[in-house]
């Protein structure tokens, strides 16, 4: 009998499933998607049904992929997009949508947090301004709720039929105790303690896969689930990041840089830290809002027919046309900031921007510049992380979509100037790393040799084109405070009512 861990990979767009062995071998793969939902503008909100219909999907996929047997799997483990939260009223009633990371309805109670508190802590999207809209603008449902679950803590609540962990549970995480009083003092601020549930480590048991959850999804009754984590934590894994300095870029539907570290650092206001899977250390990061949510909102518009009539075959012949664009794509520049942005620059009004277009530039061109617009960023957040914490970045890895396309990574290690390395099936290393967490727990493994279980596939080296990026990279750096005061005028107070549900 194999022993395998069921992994599941909760993005912003869909869920990924890995079934890995205890060898490192992934013996299944499949993805499914769901929608967003665009009640008014710049409120981004998610069915909490749709997760469970697709979760559901995507096991009957995987199971059905797997040339074995369901009762191989041993465990169950979940890698979430972090600070959606689902009100959900103590009999597991689900009171409103999802509210999604990317939501920045929250601009109000986010400066009246920050002026109560004297200095910037929070930004929209960060629980505790939601927490807060909640509370004064639907106020029945934030008395209702018994928790703000996140996506991990629903998806545990409908495996096992347990919604909150006990307190008290030793499979508690233990967090940072100087960090741990931070937080505690912003929700003190903000008047909404106690509606979060208390977090399970990633590599502790929350329960167990109850009779329901088992016959819904086709897999064993009885088999752990772990505790979960979020994105950052399990792509940083998932990329055999568990040393200090050790670094990946992630490029999903958002994307960003982490590294590992001992210890929290004063830094720019955009950036965190989160507690990392291994206990004694810490990730330090920040999130640009749209990457390859971007790239497929271009593709969608500049290239409807290509991919309706190539399906997969798209991407490839995309990377082909990319690779007649030369370095800095002609002077055509892009800001990726199609839903504001949170770093390396923070502002809920930016948009996404062409700059310096003319007649020749193609849509090949506009591509390669949102291509290089994000590298650009992950540049910025390099050196905001060198100076903060007194660590070089030599290499680093880059899991996600946006990985496998080659030609995109070339040009990320031309301008980052270091070695890029891609991981096998780095576009699934979110839910590869959630199940390291899992093998961590089971005693299979332990944080010294868990980056055992993740391969390494190939490595891009810096190229030659140093001087035209260098120039690039200037000129990126120079849009934010030049476009600022246009995108606050255009964008400072408008609100837009009406709904959308996106594919």
């Amino acid at each position: 009998m194999r022993k395998i861990i069921a992994a599941y990979d909760f993005g912003t767009s869909g869920v990924k499933i890995v079934l890995l062995g205890l060898d490192g071998k992934t013996y299944a793969l499949a993805e499914e998607k769901y929608p967003l939902i665009r009640p008014a503008e710049g409120w981004v909100e998610q069915d909490p049904a749709d997760y469970w219909e697709a979760v559901r999907s995507v096991t009957k996929k995987a199971v059905n992929a797997y040339e074995g047997d369901a009762e191989d799997i041993i465990a169950v483990n979940f890698s979430v997009q972090v600070i959606t939260l689902i009100p959900v009223s103590s009999q597991g009633e689900v009171l409103y949508n999802a509210v999604s990371w990317l939501d920045g309805r929250a601009v109000k109670q986010a400066q009246a947090i920050n002026q109560k508190l004297g200095f910037e802590a929070v930004c929209p999207q960060d629980y505790q301004c939601r927490l807060l809209w909640f509370k004064e603008e639907k106020p029945e449902i934030y008395e209702k709720a018994a928790w703000f679950l996140g996506c991990d803590g629903f998806l545990q609540y409908k495996f096992i039929g347990i919604m909150a962990a006990d307190p008290n549970s030793e499979a508690i995480k233990k967090p940072n105790p100087e960090r741990a009083a931070y937080i505690s003092m912003i929700e003190k601020a903000a008047g909404v303690e106690g509606k979060m549930p208390p977090a399970v480590a990633a590599t502790k048991i929350y329960g167990y896969v109850d009779k329901r959850g088992a016959a819904d999804l086709g897999i064993p009754e009885g088999i752990p689930v772990f505790g979960g984590g979020n994105d950052v934590l399990a792509a940083a894994a998932g990329a055999g990041c568990f040393k200090e300095g050790d670094s990946h870029i992630y490029l999903g539907s958002s994307g960003w840089l982490s590294a590992i570290v001992h210890d929290i650092k004063e830094s720019a206001i955009g950036s965190y830290h989160i507690q990392s899977m291994d206990p004694g250390m810490m990730i330090y990061g920040g999130c640009i809002n749209t990457c390859c949510s971007a790239l497929n909102w271009l593709t969608d518009n500049l290239y409807y027919y290509e991919k309706e009539q190539m399906g997969e075959e798209f991407w490839d012949y995309l990377n082909k046309e990319i690779e007649t664009v030369p370095s800095g794509c002609d002077g055509l520049m892009m800001t990726p900031w199609l839903h504001g942005e949170q770093f390396p620059v923070h502002s809920e009004v930016l948009r996404g921007t062409f700059l310096n277009m003319n007649s020749m530039h193609t849509r090949a061109h506009m591509v390669a510049a949102f291509m290089e617009s994000i590298c650009y960023s992950i540049r910025w957040q390099i050196e905001i992380f060198e100076r903060d914490h007194g660590i070089e970045i030599e290499h680093t890895s880059v899991n996600g979509g946006g990985s496998q396309s080659d030609t995109w990574m070339q040009r990320m290690a031309n301008i980052l100037g270091i070695p890029v390395c891609i991981p096998q099936n780095s576009a699934h290393s979110g839910a590869i790393g959630i199940a390291v967490a899992a093998a961590i727990g089971m005693g299979i493994c332990d944080f010294d040799d868990a980056a055992k279980l993740v391969k390494q596939k190939k490595i891009f080296y810096p190229g030659r084109e140093r001087e035209v990026y260098e120039r690039g990279y200037k000129n990126y750096q120079s849009l934010y405070e030049a476009l600022l005061p246009v995108y606050e005028r255009l964008n400072g107070n408008e609100k837009q009512e009406g709904t959308k549900k996106e594919k």
